[in-house]
């Protein structure tokens, strides 16, 4: 595939045989990708919603939320497809900052950490950020998170307030010696680590991936633009939709995963798999627009994605 801006049409079969992992009779629950989702807080129950809904959408057989307390009756509403876990209280994380309670601070963080320590054996990758929320105990939460998922080499995608996290002294280089990790930052969170690192983003990440969104989608890897996604999307930008991208990216690394231990594939195929979530997501959004205009929402999108799918495959 060339480096320079593609359209789906332009690396379709190269796509399919590197990085959509095929149907097959053989196939049990789970055998077709395991997505983690750790996202979702008090204020905002939305995000994980449309980046698990969309991993499942694009071919991921499960997807866990790991998310607050507060937050996980109602994105449990939203949809009995998503497993969803409360791994924290925020009533009592923001309780233990109030009283400026240390001990109690490092036991809440623990006791979150240990809870989806348990369930990355798993996982085939791990999306993070989507509706994380500020709480200072929570990111201090999710770099450890990082850094467990890290020593397992567990991939991980990184989008909103994970990117967040990343522009914090003391998390600036949590991830930058990490190859499978994929940042999904839009213009303002790109800006913001570049500010932070100096206008380097090679500092951000050595031989990670970034996906800058835009009105092109800029794939990175070791600091170099290696793909551009020009494929035509709607032109309603409507919340959500990053979220969407995130979990599609989730269930299209899972696969690479899968394709490395069943087919010997290796994980440079990663930015090409990247490439194509965002051509999904772009076309999803396209068919959406075109129906919905000006009315359009991230559900709307969400239900575009399967019949996407079967169209690109065709």
């Amino acid at each position: 595939m060339s480096k320079h801006s593609q359209s789906w049409s332009d690396a379709r079969e190269e796509a399919i045989e590197k990085c959509f992992l095929p149907l097959s009779s053989d196939s049990h629950k789970g055998s077709s990708g395991r997505v983690g989702v750790l996202g979702g807080s008090q204020q905002y129950t939305g995000a994980p919603f449309y980046a698990g809904m969309s991993a499942l959408q694009c071919g991921a057989d499960l997807c866990y939320i790991f998310c607050a307390d507060e937050a996980a009756l109602a994105i449990k509403s939203y949809s009995p497809e998503l497993m969803v876990t409360p791994v924290y209280k925020a009533n009592r994380f923001d309780r233990a900052m109030e009283l400026k309670d240390q001990e109690e601070q490092n036991l809440l963080i623990e006791r979150m950490v240990e809870k989806i320590r348990n369930m990355m054996d798993r996982l085939h990758v791990l999306v993070l950020g989507p509706g994380l929320g500020r709480c200072p105990l929570v990111l201090g939460a999710t770099a450890k998170i990082i850094e467990e998922a890290i020593s397992r080499k567990l991939p991980l995608v990184l989008d909103a307030d994970a990117l967040f996290l990343l522009t914090l002294d003391g998390h600036k280089e949590l991830i930058v010696n990490y190859d499978k990790a994929i940042l999904t930052p839009n213009v303002v969170e790109y800006k913001r680590l570049l500010q932070v690192h100096h206008g380097d983003i090679a500092k951000v990440t050595k031989n990670g991936i970034i996906v800058k969104k835009g009105k092109e989608d800029v794939i990175f890897q070791g600091g170099e633009p290696v793909f551009s996604c020009c494929e035509r999307g709607g032109l309603k930008r409507s919340g959500g939709l990053g979220d969407v991208l995130a979990g599609s990216i989730g269930t299209l690394v899972a696969w690479n995963v899968i394709m490395e231990k069943q087919l010997e594939q290796t994980s440079s195929v990663l930015p090409l798999s990247c490439w194509a979530a965002c051509c999904i997501t772009r076309k999803s959004t396209a068919r959406a627009f075109a129906v919905k205009r000006r009315a359009m929402t991230a559900p709307d999108v969400l239900n575009e994605i399967g019949p996407v799918m079967i169209a690109m495959e065709e």
